[in-house]
């Protein structure tokens, strides 16, 4: 198998607390290569973003930096309450939208399933994955429309809720195949340590374009700088290296953005030296 040899780019998630426009210029001085715009409440909701449409863009262009996209984990794509989910889907259309006309061509939704009783019966399981494919492939559909690229992060298990795992991640990744892989390292810790990790390369190897970096001790979703948890990332880098992954990782460290800036830094040396 070739070797990559190169650093992937690296870029970080804004805070939807602060102005966009500032945050992706602080994103720029920081040194990250691009800025993942997270489009979420209270402060990045579409209508608002769009409300600053001139404003970000003015932002993306002046300080050289390109955008991806970001959504919030939590939103009922799986709900069998048709109404929510309607409204979900028609919200993520405007969610679509406003990442294309901010230029993001690549944007992110989550595969969560934490919806009450949800996933604790074998009917409640299959009416959310039945639910979830058809959100999914009503959303590639216009987001390809759109000029936008959708894919799906996995989201650590937490006891009751055993459908976000990589076997039912499949089943969703089966049945949409337009969906590409947003693959976050830390929760596929979560699900099965180091096994888990290689396991979700081994599954999605052509499909992966993005990945979510970060820590954590392997039972919570801590968001720590790397190599302040459990996470063995030189085994990690070896992994990416080995499936050639050579296009963008984000440091979804959130503890500061002084920690993400060192994880960046260790990151970088770790890849420089194996």
């Amino acid at each position: 198998m070739n070797v990559v040899k190169h650093v992937p780019e690296f870029g970080l998630l804004t805070n939807p607390l602060c102005n966009m426009a500032l945050e992706i210029a602080k994103v720029k001085r920081l040194g990250f290569d691009y800025v993942e715009i997270g489009i979420e409440e209270p402060n990045a909701t579409p209508s608002i973003l769009m409300s600053q449409k001139t404003e970000i863009v003015t932002a993306l262009s002046r300080n050289a930096i390109s955008p991806l996209g970001h959504t919030a984990y939590w939103v009922g794509f799986g709900s069998c309450h048709e109404e929510v989910r309607a409204g979900w889907v028609r919200e993520a259309k405007e969610m679509i939208h406003a990442a294309s006309q901010l230029g993001i061509m690549l944007l992110n939704f989550h595969f969560n399933s934490r919806l009450g009783m949800v996933g604790r019966t074998e009917r409640s399981r299959e009416s959310f994955l039945l639910n979830f494919i058809n959100s999914m492939t009503e959303l590639t559909q216009f987001a390809t429309q759109n000029g936008v690229q959708l894919m799906l992060e996995n989201v650590p298990p937490e006891p009751g809720h055993p459908l976000e795992s990589l076997a039912y991640f499949s089943r969703v990744m089966s049945a949409v195949p337009s969906l590409k892989f947003h693959f976050d390292i830390a929760h596929a810790f979560i699900e099965n340590r180091m096994i888990g990790i290689k396991e979700y390369l081994e599954t999605f190897p052509e499909r992966l374009v993005h990945i979510h970096i970060h820590d954590n001790h392997g039972e919570l979703d801590e968001h720590l700088p790397l190599g302040e948890g459990k996470i063995d990332f030189k085994k990690v880098v070896k992994l990416l290296k080995e499936f050639n992954y050579d296009k963008t990782v984000t440091f979804e460290v959130f503890t500061s953005q002084s920690d993400a800036v060192r994880s960046r830094h260790f990151l970088t040396k770790l890849w420089n030296k194996s």
